[in-house]
């Protein structure tokens, strides 16, 4: 399945038509400098959680090795969310995203 998004501005009220949907997306520090500021991703109904990473992962160009291993799989100190709750590994190909569920990927903060 090819995966095409369309990144639109955020807005407060998300509309679709026909087979697509929205979702948002949030990022932060330098997952925001390198995937871009917040925002709604038009895309296919039904696609998976996989499929978004994958669009991720071809966005971020240069730079997709701060956020992907090789083998294409997000870097296990990036934590990913859908809807508020945390997403592991080995759930990524299971979830199918639906119209109005908010993605966030963001690196946790460490320091003393």
């Amino acid at each position: 399945m090819k995966v095409e998004l369309q990144i639109t501005k955020v807005r407060q009220n998300v509309n679709t038509d026909g087979g697509n949907m929205k979702i948002r997306v949030k990022t932060f520090a330098q997952i925001k400098d390198i995937l871009g500021a917040d925002s709604f991703l038009e895309c296919q109904d039904g696609i998976s959680m996989r499929e978004l990473l994958k669009a991720f992962r071809k966005r971020a160009g240069k730079f997709e090795d701060q956020l992907f291993s090789r083998d294409g799989d997000l870097h296990s100190n990036l934590v990913l969310m859908m809807n508020g709750a945390r997403i592991y590994e080995e759930d990524i190909d299971s979830l199918i995203l639906t119209e109005g569920d908010e993605v966030t990927l963001f690196s946790p903060v460490s320091g003393g």
